[in-house]
């Protein structure tokens, strides 16, 4: 009985945690496209109005927030990933780990890539001014 409520316990918290690791990373990427966006416009406004571009938020640090919100699931996906072996949980929920896993890290990777694009960008404007 005791090893049928571990195993309904530790089923119920991967499925929580692969869940919680998709949803931190939906948003994260949902971040990413709008803050390459609003580095180009960014630009654009710079060019026409140099005192909206302090009302606006900036880009390089949203992308960089989104990297340390994959980067928060990865550590997650990783963690429960880790529990679900040391308690002993079956191979196909490892496997859903696992699999949670190399998907935050493939997301922690593109967020990276953006945070590090959009401080491109700013250093690209400020040697273009």
């Amino acid at each position: 009985m005791r090893l049928e409520t571990s195993a309904a316990h530790t089923s119920r918290l991967g499925l929580v945690v692969i869940a919680a690791v998709v949803f931190a990373v939906g948003l994260g990427l949902g971040n990413l496209a709008p803050a390459r966006a609003q580095t180009d416009d960014a630009a654009q406004n710079a060019a026409s109005d140099p005192g909206q571009d302090a009302q606006s938020p900036d880009p390089a640090q949203q992308a960089h927030d989104a990297a340390d919100a994959a980067e928060a699931a990865l550590d997650a996906a990783t963690d429960a990933r880790n529990q679900l072996e040391s308690d002993g949980a079956s191979q196909d929920q490892i496997d859903a780990a696992n699999q949670a896993v190399t998907q935050a890290r493939a997301a922690k990777d593109a967020a990276d890539q953006a945070a590090q694009t959009a401080d491109d960008g700013g250093a690209d404007d400020a040697q273009s001014n």
